[in-house]
């Protein structure tokens, strides 16, 4: 049994577990971005803290993600602190990589994807509120976070930024053989995690669900009725 970390870092949403005495395990399972954003969501500290946290003779890094997205900014910045640790990365998603956190799984040298596990890709979303002028300022601010999204993907996937833009605007989801197919990610595993492919009723982001994604209301409901119907 791996074992974990000293000192001990273990959130709500983060769990650190060394594998080896040179490799580190990183389980993201939940939101991007606390401080405000969402009380419960995974903050830039939390994350900084894990990297900083790891024992010196850790080298590699593997990723485990499950996560609906969230705050742009603290994803851009999760990235960049995994592309700057010097370590090499690996990342699997486990269940769910959608929105910011479909970034943060471009952060390794190779991307895995589990049995059943989505990527999604879609443009930057924001509640706003304000004048015209208010309003002419976050269109053109999310538009800037669409062209760093595009130029991303499109230099992982190796396809044009138009071909990107166009699944960018569509709202699409990978699975994990789509997602090896258009380059998004290198390859599936073979054996992965039993996790629950499954995201939290707060992902008002998204316009489109796959229908093999449930919520978190819908796996209480189940459950519930399996209860009953054993009486």
């Amino acid at each position: 049994m791996p074992r974990i970390l000293k000192p001990e870092v273990s959130t709500s949403s983060i769990v650190v577990k060394n594998k080896a005495s040179d490799t580190a395990e990183i389980l993201v399972y939940g939101i991007i971005g606390g401080d405000g954003f969402w009380e419960e969501g995974i903050t830039l500290k939390q994350f900084s803290d894990v990297l900083k946290g790891l024992d010196s003779k850790v080298k590699n890094i593997t990723l485990r993600i499950n996560s609906v997205g969230g705050e742009v900014f603290t994803g851009w910045a999760i990235y960049n602190l995994l592309k700057q640790s010097g370590k090499k990365i690996t990342t699997y998603v486990d269940g769910v990589a959608a929105s910011i956190a479909s970034v943060i799984a471009l952060a390794g040298d190779k991307v895995i994807m589990g049995e059943g596990a989505q990527i999604m890709i879609h443009s930057a979303w924001t509640i706003a509120a304000g004048n015209s002028r208010d309003f002419l300022d976050i269109v053109n601010r999310l538009e800037d976070i669409d062209n760093l999204l595009i130029n991303l993907y499109a230099k992982k996937t190796k396809k044009t930024k138009d071909e990107i833009r166009a699944l960018v605007q569509a709202e699409t989801w990978f699975t994990a053989e789509t997602a090896v197919d258009i380059g998004l990610a290198d390859e599936k595993a073979e054996d992965t995690y039993a996790i629950a492919a499954q995201y939290v009723d707060k992902a008002k982001w998204f316009k489109k669900s796959p229908s093999n994604i449930v919520t978190n209301s819908d796996l209480a409901k189940a459950k519930i009725k399996e209860i009953l119907n054993k009486k």
